[in-house]
């Protein structure tokens, strides 16, 4: 079910409409030809933090110290 509503009706029963969107029901608030919904919102899941070192075995020191400087040396200067 959708519900459409003025900006000063929502304020009035924000209460209630956030309840109500809260239970699934689309609730749209006009705010000066504009259409704007109230809905709950889903938080994405938990991304745990890697340990220090979890990398380490990851790459070889040498050869990223040698792209490193090879990549500093191919950046071109913008000169103002």
């Amino acid at each position: 079910m959708i519900t459409t509503v003025s900006i000063s009706e929502a304020k009035r029963h924000l209460g209630d409409f956030a309840d109500r969107a809260i239970q699934g029901e689309q609730i749209i608030i006009v705010r000066k030809s504009k259409l704007l919904i109230l809905k709950q919102l889903d938080l994405p899941d938990f991304i745990p933090m890697r340990a220090a070192g979890y990398f380490d075995d990851c790459y070889n020191r040498a050869a990223a110290e040698e792209d490193t400087k090879l990549a500093a040396r191919s950046v071109r200067r913008i000169v103002k």
